[in-house]
């Protein structure tokens, strides 16, 4: 009787147990988690690069097409990101975000000054941690990145399964994750899922999307194109003779269009 009892206990548990996640999925949790890491993905038409050493963050962002113009709301004449150009849109270093309006023309505002009201609304710096965040389909391996800010109503997706899905004609192995999202009442009212699909073991797709009254509304594709430790060299490169000027904060400067000169990045950032 034991003997049988052990054997049936034996095939419910192996028919019970949940898939694990693909190889590779804890060694992006540690790369994205690290404070070294370089990611460079597609979505739709935009490509991103964010990277992070020694407690410095950018992003680059290349806006239509992998490396065509990227037209600022800060520059209206635009910023050429293609043909060579390498500069980042956003720095964080040392409690000091840094915005590149152009290759040699950067404006500084310290971290204590997000919160000062005064503080020019049109320079954008009230989603500047936006910019430097994981978007949500990769911060699944890094939920809470110091740069990654979402509702309190949604919880931290949590592994839930793992499954083949077709993608655009291919076949891909992918892990999806679920995140809860909660109404006031503390009530379940929708579940966003991101599945994460790899390729040859590699990530290579991400989609997400919301689960609602029965149904799955898709939401945003990311197409990975690099998680690594180290930042390829050349990959992001930085003017040191570039000047940094005071962020905007509605003083007589500002009236008359005269910013305040700090100095040259390679006196402020340094190396």
């Amino acid at each position: 009787m034991k003997k049988f009892l052990a054997a049936a206990l034996g095939i419910f548990l192996a028919g019970s147990s949940v898939s694990a996640e693909q190889p590779r999925a804890q060694e992006y949790r540690e790369i994205l988690s690290s404070g070294s890491f370089y990611v460079e993905y597609d979505d739709k038409n935009v490509k991103r690069i964010i990277a992070e050493e020694n407690g410095r963050r950018m992003e680059r962002t290349d806006l239509s097409g992998s490396y065509q113009t990227l037209v600022s709301v800060l520059n209206p004449f635009g910023s050429i990101f293609g043909g060579g150009l390498k500069y980042p849109n956003v720095i964080y270093d040392g409690g000091r975000y840094f915005k590149f309006l152009e290759e040699d023309h950067v404006i500084m505002a310290e971290e204590s000054q997000l919160s000062d009201v005064n503080l020019n609304p049109t320079e954008g710096w009230s989603t500047i941690d936006r910019q430097l965040s994981l978007p949500d389909e990769l911060a699944v391996f890094n939920w809470h990145d110091r740069y990654h800010k979402v509702s309190p109503a949604v919880a931290e997706p949590v592994f839930a399964e793992s499954f083949t899905k077709n993608i655009d004609g291919k076949s891909y192995d992918c892990d999806r994750y679920k995140s809860a999202v909660t109404n006031a009442s503390g009530s379940t009212e929708a579940t966003i899922v991101f599945d994460l699909c790899y390729e040859k073991g590699a990530l290579a797709v991400i989609q997400s999307a919301i689960l609602a009254n029965g149904r799955e509304y898709g939401v945003n594709k990311l197409v990975i194109k690099k998680i690594q430790r180290e930042i390829p060299k050349g990959a992001i490169k930085l003017n040191k003779n570039a000047k940094i000027y005071a962020a905007g904060v509605g003083d007589m400067n500002d009236l008359l269009e005269t910013p305040v000169l700090i100095g040259k990045l390679k006196e402020v950032l340094g190396s």
